[in-house]
């Protein structure tokens, strides 16, 4: 039993860890997201100033291709927040399935302790019954 609940904390660690490490990869693509969404608005600002058409064309495509990585960053994004969902529910489950063993140990620690007790007792009444045994005869 020891060994099946030790397992079980370390199936609800290895899920922790996980989440974390996901939530970490969020974080950094959305900072990722957010340079590249600062990129976009620099380049808008940029087209405003200048007059010159190769320097506009060019504006215009880098800016086409950094929309891009935006939508692909985005969905990235969604990817691994979808990721998370999953492992929070892995999680979810491998702290129930530790739950559920720790109440499996104490029942079992229970029912060895009552029948401890119940042998315990049956041992009393015996001597019990010798002593009474010996008083009469």
């Amino acid at each position: 039993m020891e060994k099946i609940l030790g397992w079980r904390f370390d199936q609800e660690d290895d899920a922790r860890l996980q989440v974390a490490n996901l939530k970490e990869k969020w974080d950094r693509e959305n900072q990722h997201l957010q340079s590249l969404i600062q990129e976009n608005i620099k380049v808008k600002n940029d087209n405003l100033k200048n007059t010159h058409i190769q320097t506009l064309r060019y504006n215009d495509y880098y800016k086409m291709v950094i929309d891009e990585k935006i939508i692909q960053q985005k969905n990235l994004m969604d990817e691994t927040q979808a990721q998370i969902s999953k492992a929070n529910e892995q999680l979810l489950e491998a702290h129930k399935n530790r739950k559920a063993m720790e109440k499996l140990k104490e029942k079992e620690l229970t029912a060895a302790e009552e029948e401890l007790k119940r042998i315990e007792q049956m041992q009393l009444d015996e001597f019990a019954t010798m002593s009474y045994k010996q008083r009469v005869l």
